[in-house]
């Protein structure tokens, strides 16, 4: 979920405090753009040209529901009153520290990567190293003393990253892109990829011109056997109080002569996953969002049954649940995505992976999902998650009697 100032996601939640210290961020942003390098006029140009592109804003393929006053009070009370009381872990979540020398980069047929927190992936393939939206900032806010502070560290020490081949962001929300992140990265990355517009940002950040990459949505770009391909999602972005919608967002495919791997960004579900099925599928992985959603703003980040569907839309294999476990951003409680995909997964025979931050997937190995989160559930939920699993195997056990009759 992206802290964009006021958008329905973020603003309901905000204390005046806060939404002050993103006001002031966004002055000091605009002053930053003023007194930066800008992009390229051929940059310009792609935006002006972009079908997604109209009015001097990005555009959703389908329309989402304005952000009357109406729905921000119906979003506000919810927050303040219905907000679950384990919305934060209340013990240390278990983390396994990344050894970067499990991600061996002389073998450029294997396919590895883990979970960082939250979007952010660590990938290996075609021997190279490819990471998604890299938050490793405390707290994802414009300011590092106010905002929503991580469940846990982040499992691995960004000064033993080796060479970055790529870093692919799919929108410019402070969940998603953090300054402090891509500080620590920008000297060991060849390339950042980005949707249309968010090569500004880099800009004013220091990082070089010929390192980024601005797509718009079907486009493509290679890097050796790696290609990037910037699809379609439905969503926004933002980052203070007047660039609403201004950058584009994306989802992503992530493949090569191999393997394929696809990202969903923050999205609402919409049909656009079934163009990308057909285009691109099957994947071997999708790291799919599932985490931070409420009904009221379902048609910006899906609920976990829209999860499920998109998944199956674009013919994945395994599904990989993120945009969870690591930020309170929204009602729930930070362990019900977990629940709620293992229990859909089941329903509609899906191979879910849930990993630790931090633990290793290798494509030749066998990973035997485990709930981790388990022990760290409410009694409530333990006792409805053994409930669900028990329907579970007498369902099992009743289609084994059914095939041997």
């Amino acid at each position: 979920m992206g802290l964009s100032t006021f958008n329905l996601s973020t603003l309901y939640k905000r204390s005046p405090l806060k939404v002050l210290t993103i006001a002031v961020s966004s002055i000091f942003g605009l002053a930053a753009c003023m007194t930066t390098q800008t992009m390229s006029d051929a940059s310009q140009d792609k935006i002006q040209a972009s079908k997604q592109y109209a009015d001097g804003k990005f555009i959703n393929t389908n329309k989402t529901s304005e952000q009357n006053l109406s729905k921000m009070w119906t979003a506000g009370k919810d927050f303040l009153f219905n907000k679950h009381d384990r919305a934060v872990p209340t013990l240390p979540l278990p983390i396994k520290p990344v050894e970067i020398t499990s991600f061996d980069l002389s073998d450029s047929k294997a396919l590895r990567f883990t979970r960082l927190g939250h979007s952010s992936m660590m990938i290996q393939i075609s021997g190279k190293i490819v990471l998604t939206d890299p938050v490793f900032s405390e707290r994802t806010s414009p300011v590092q003393w106010a905002g929503p502070k991580r469940f846990h560290p982040v499992p691995l020490n960004i000064d033993d990253l080796p060479e970055v081949e790529a870093v692919v962001i799919s929108h410019n929300h402070f969940d998603h892109l953090d300054q402090g992140s891509i500080n620590q990265l920008k000297n060991k990355v060849n390339h950042f990829v980005v949707p249309l517009g968010i090569g500004q940002t880099l800009l004013n950040w220091g990082v070089a011109a010929d390192k980024i990459t601005e797509l718009d949505w079907w486009d493509a770009i290679k890097f050796n056997d790696i290609e990037l391909v910037a699809t379609p999602a439905q969503h926004f972005s933002g980052r203070g109080l007047f660039d609403r919608d201004e950058t584009l967002w994306a989802s992503w495919v992530i493949r090569n002569s191999d393997h394929a791997l696809f990202f969903s960004g923050d999205t609402g579900y919409f049909d656009g996953f079934k163009q990308i099925g057909e285009k691109y599928g099957p994947f071997d992985y999708a790291f799919m969002e599932c985490g931070a959603y409420n009904q009221i703003w379902r048609d910006i980040h899906m609920m976990p049954e829209d999860t499920m569907q998109a998944f199956k839309d674009i013919n994945g294999k395994v599904l990989i649940p993120v945009h969870n476990g690591t930020f309170d951003l929204s009602t729930h409680a930070w362990f019900d995505p977990f629940l709620q995909i293992e229990k859909l997964a089941q329903e509609n025979n899906v191979t879910l992976m849930t990993p630790v931050m931090g633990e290793i997937i290798d494509k030749q190995h066998t990973f035997i999902n485990y709930a981790w989160w388990e022990p760290y559930l409410s009694e409530e939920a333990k006792i409805s998650l053994k409930k669900m699993r028990e329907l579970e195997l007498v369902k099992a056990s009743t289609v084994v009697e059914n095939q041997l009759n």
